[in-house]
């Protein structure tokens, strides 16, 4: 099943609500999201002025990267409130369809995964009897 969040990414005056599937693979050494064109195009992203190309090992294989110079913010969102927000690097990946969270992100919005199988988690601020259920995913 996986572990998904609900998410907002803000992008100056723009925002946009979606689901994230936490993606305990995605290592990185920065706050990245990797996020698929169309969301890109949503947050008025794709195509982007100024870009950067990297190449990434991923589970599909090595794909090219697109790394976004806007400054954007994630915010973790959980029984209608921000339960949490970090600075956030996003990476357009043209073959992902939905929005995957980087383990460094996770730890900087206080993720807790509890059951991937299952899809249980909680917020580092909860009490440890809290279990929070993963959402439905959300492709883009």
């Amino acid at each position: 099943m996986g572990i998904r969040v609900r998410v907002r990414i803000v992008v100056g005056e723009r925002s946009l609500e979606t689901s994230a599937l936490l993606n305990s693979g995605f290592e990185s050494d920065e706050p990245d999201v990797c996020i698929p064109v169309a969301l890109a195009r949503r947050l008025g992203l794709w195509p982007p002025q100024e870009v950067r190309g990297e190449d990434a090992f991923t589970a599909g294989g090595e794909v090219t990267l697109y790394v976004l110079s806007a400054q954007a913010r994630i915010q973790l969102l959980a029984g209608g409130e921000v339960k949490s927000e970090a600075a956030c690097v996003l990476v357009v990946n043209p073959y992902v369809d939905e929005v995957l969270l980087s383990d460094y992100v996770m730890d900087e919005l206080g993720v807790v995964a509890l059951s991937f199988r299952r899809g249980l988690w909680r917020h580092a601020s909860d009490p440890p009897s809290t279990v929070r259920e993963s959402e439905k995913p959300e492709y883009w």
